[in-house]
């Protein structure tokens, strides 16, 4: 079962959740112990003597302006939710007015946010949702919709409406049930507040799966994939959030929309495409009813490592033009490789045994000709035993048309119980003055290696001394996700405006080579300019009039994507 590794016991209080930093206090990066030896490792790459300190202010240092909302408007807005779900407290302000990208964390570690939402309040039904709206509507008070918290392209970020003194935050985490469970049709029915685990179980426990687990799954909900697109890590079998959507229901100012249950239609546009992706500019998503699938019987993740990138490619497109069904397929580049390995040696006690294992695995890779610039891919199967064994067979077969060397399942089950630990090695890195960020794109087959070269060299002149690495993440029959990972030393002085020149570097590259500004982050603000340079101007004016309609006051999430 997909649940035996994931956490249904995380402490999701706002109290338990770390402010300025990514997770719960009660987990952390699970090779903390070589947390010197990886610091070690980084210095010399970055060819430096010695790793600074930059730990995080405390709560109490951050500069928090006083709540511009009234003490009329506090007591009406507790009226609607009930006292104690609406909220002025300093940790919850604080808490509610960042994402979680490396900026975001940049500015609340060292008290640099300069703008924060004036309450936070916590809806618990639907009709709650519709008076609080109508209530920001009539009081000119913008409203951010919020759930996990995770976002990482500033769909969070404190921008206030024309017109507009205070901003309210409106968290949906209470409204976290699955509310019907059709098991016939295989659908489900969900609230969307939502997190990962939560949903998961309660599917799991009735012998199902939704299969949807992007790498902040422990940390966000049903409702943010959907409003940013998300992606799992498993969409080769299940598919984006968007195509696991069946029908959903949205409360805005002037109503509620609800899409139809139907598995397909032909009247168009499609609603449900429309309100994906809108990362709260167009309403509340309050429930969605979901695709599910009986849980796989078995599965089987694996190694295999290719002489370089171009032929790791190759033979993605190969499995995918073939049809051969994939729950994953994840190409690291040479780099991204080579740093995986290290991290995975570190710590490690050399024995004879293991010195003659890596002896032997050294020679093994050099006669099949795998060396600096070999790549490793880590593919899954999930299904039934019959079937995973068929298309591991199929797959096995076409590995050395590609000069790939299967490396058994030893990769696979590291992969597996580690793929959602990953962002917690930054929580330590920020705190000795190196900076990891993260950005992606998508694009067909012929461009990947071109668009996969001129991304790496983006980020590595943007901040010289940097490494910069490359995965893809999700591939389809026309092209594949290519998913940039930075690691580079801080700029003491100007640590943002470092962050600012690589963000504009590597985004114009996309753009110039015709590729999304993004996949699956989503575009919030660090993305938007980006996003309007790509869109025509008639679909631009089309989307802030359908905005305006359904939001004459302007109060929902202004300033992002198209707004």
């Amino acid at each position: 079962m997909f649940y035996t590794e994931l956490n249904a016991k995380i402490d999701y209080s706002r109290d338990n959740l770390r402010w300025n930093a990514w997770g719960a206090y009660g987990q952390d990066f699970f090779r903390v112990a070589q947390m010197q030896e990886i610091l070690g490792f980084l210095s010399d790459e970055f060819k430096v003597t010695d790793i600074r300190k930059t730990p995080p202010v405390a709560l109490e240092e951050i500069t928090l302006p006083k709540s511009t909302l009234s003490a009329v408007q506090i007591r009406e807005l507790g009226k609607i939710s009930g006292t104690k779900h609406f909220s002025t407290e300093r940790r919850e302000r604080i808490f509610h007015s960042a994402g979680r990208s490396y900026y975001d964390v940049l500015r609340l570690s060292f008290d640099s946010l300069k703008h924060f939402v004036d309450g936070v309040i916590y809806p618990s039904k639907e009709s709650e949702i519709s008076k609080i709206l109508e209530y920001c509507s009539k009081n000119n008070i913008t409203v951010i919709p919020f759930g996990g918290g995770s976002s990482v392209v500033g769909g969070l970020e404190v921008v206030k409406g024309k017109g507009q003194k205070s901003v309210l935050s409106l968290d949906t985490t209470r409204m976290d049930s699955l509310v019907h469970l059709d098991s016939e049709s295989h659908l489900a029915t969900v609230q969307a507040g939502i997190y990962g685990p939560k949903l998961e179980k309660l599917l799991n426990d009735q012998g199902f799966t939704l299969g949807h687990f992007p790498q902040s799954f422990e940390y966000s909900t049903l409702g943010g994939w959907i409003a940013a697109r998300s992606a799992g890590q498993q969409s080769n079998r299940y598919g984006k959030i968007e195509e696991i959507l069946t029908c959903l229901k949205v409360i805005t100012p002037t109503g509620t929309v609800q899409t139809l249950r139907e598995p397909a239609s032909s009247t168009g546009p499609d609603l449900n495409q429309i309100f994906a992706g809108s990362e709260g500019l167009l309403g509340v998503i309050s429930e969605a009813t979901i695709k599910v699938h009986k849980l796989p019987e078995t599965r089987k993740y694996f190694g295999i490592v290719f002489p370089n990138f171009k032929s790791g490619v190759n033979f993605i497109k190969d499995v995918n033009h073939r049809e051969i069904p994939t729950s994953m397929i994840r190409l690291s580049d040479k780099n991204e490789t080579r740093l995986y390995q290290t991290l995975g040696t570190l710590g490690k006690k050399m024995t004879p045994g293991r010195w003659i294992k890596n002896l032997i695995q050294a020679q093994v890779l050099k006669f099949k000709s795998l060396g600096e610039e070999k790549c490793v891919i880590l593919l899954g199967l999930d299904g039934s035993r019959e079937d995973v064994s068929q298309n591991f067979s199929k797959i096995k077969k076409i590995i050395g048309n590609h000069g790939g060397l299967y490396a058994g399942t030893h990769l696979g089950e590291q992969w597996i119980h580690s793929r959602y630990n990953m962002p917690f090695l930054r929580n330590h890195v920020m705190e000795n003055g190196i900076g990891v960020d993260t950005m992606e794109t998508s694009t067909t087959y012929d461009r990947v290696l071109n668009l996969h070269k001129e991304g790496i060299s983006a980020l590595e002149k943007s901040i010289p001394g940097s490494i910069a690495m490359c995965h893809i993440s999700h591939s389809y029959h026309e092209g594949a996700c290519l998913y940039y990972t930075i690691i580079f030393p801080m700029d003491e002085k100007k640590p943002a405006d470092q962050w600012f020149k690589m963000k504009r570097t590597v985004s114009e590259t996309f753009f110039q080579n015709g590729a999304p500004i993004s996949h699956h982050h989503g575009v919030g603000l660090d993305h938007k300019a980006w996003y309007e340079k790509a869109t025509s101007k008639p679909a631009l004016l089309g989307l802030r009039a359908f905005k305006k309609e359904i939001d004459k006051k302007e109060i929902l999430n202004p300033g992002k994507v198209f707004h």
